[in-house]
């Protein structure tokens, strides 16, 4: 008798192809330079301010995390003044200051920001690895990659948003509405946004996926309340459709064939979205120009 997972792949034998290509290509990355909060806080040029953020964490395992923060210029000048909030997510070889370092978010926020392109929105880059103990979170490290791609479970995303954004709704001058509230994500991240956004219908009015793909491994399992069901779910969440929902990809991206076919199954459903295809792969290239993108299109 075939398993619920063997089912899986069978049914989607080119995502299978591509997980297997990802993992192959990146099994052997080193973990990233792990940044001191002060090292953080300390970063310079920038027009916004730099905020790390330590915050309780409701997982068993782990009692505490870290995400990096990028307040407008204009939340200092501006003391009752409330601001939306995009939530950007790393991938696989990431943790929360991966956009910062192969992405320079910030310098592209700024940028935007001047020629009017972007609206003024709270920035928070949280770690979404999974981690089994406080030893193992180590500050955390950027996992190897060939680790962080197959514990993708759904026990940090269960949490995020009784950890995350109730932390950053608390900290910050936001506005706590659906409206107000943008998640985006590049590969594992764009995974993880589907599912969040899915999961959560009435808190995510924007929705940026980067490279993703559209169904966990099997070890997402664990956690089937969190990763099964997907359709039943995107069918509450777009009966009040998020304001934004975009899928972008490169044409020689290795999760081109399986999001193309998940696009087509979206059209089917008649459900509001946007797909744009560019020249390139699963590439920092394309992600940088994914972002622009999606930041030109929340909150306006």
């Amino acid at each position: 008798m075939p398993t619920a997972s063997n089912s899986a792949m069978k049914k989607h034998p080119l995502l299978l192809c591509a997980i297997l290509l990802f993992v192959c290509s990146c099994a052997n990355t080193r973990y990233l330079h792990v940044a001191e909060s002060a090292e953080i806080e300390g970063l310079k040029g920038y027009r916004g301010t730099v905020r790390a953020v330590n915050y309780k964490s409701s997982e068993k395992a782990i009692s505490e995390r870290r995400m990096v923060v990028y307040l407008p210029e204009s939340y200092n000048k501006e003391p009752e003044r409330r601001y939306p909030v995009v939530y950007l997510l790393h991938g696989a070889r990431g943790n929360e200051t991966t956009w910062i370092e192969r992405g320079d978010v910030f310098y592209t926020l700024d940028s935007l920001r001047i020629a009017g392109a972007a609206e003024d929105f709270i920035l928070v880059l949280p770690n979404m690895n999974k981690y089994y103990s406080d030893a193992d979170y180590n500050g955390g490290h950027a996992s190897n990659a060939m680790r962080a791609f197959w514990v993708v479970d759904g026990e940090v995303e269960t949490h995020f948003m009784q950890d995350v954004t109730a932390a950053v709704d608390s900290l910050f001058r936001t506005v706590p509405e659906k409206s107000s509230r943008a998640i985006a994500g590049m590969s594992t991240g764009g995974l993880q946004a589907i599912y969040l956004s899915a999961n959560y219908p009435d808190s995510f009015g924007y929705v940026g996926l980067f490279s993703p793909y559209a169904y966990d491994t099997i070890f997402g399992l664990r956690h089937p309340e969190f990763y099964g069901g997907l359709w039943p779910k995107m069918k509450r969440q777009f009966s009040d459709a998020p304001e934004y929902y975009g899928i972008m990809i490169g044409d020689m991206d290795f999760f081109y064939p399986h999001i193309t076919m998940w696009n087509r199954s979206l059209d089917r459903k008649g459900y509001k979205h946007k797909f744009v295809v560019t020249p390139g792969g699963h590439e920092w290239y394309n992600w940088r120009k994914y972002f622009i993108l999606f930041s030109k299109e929340v909150f306006r």
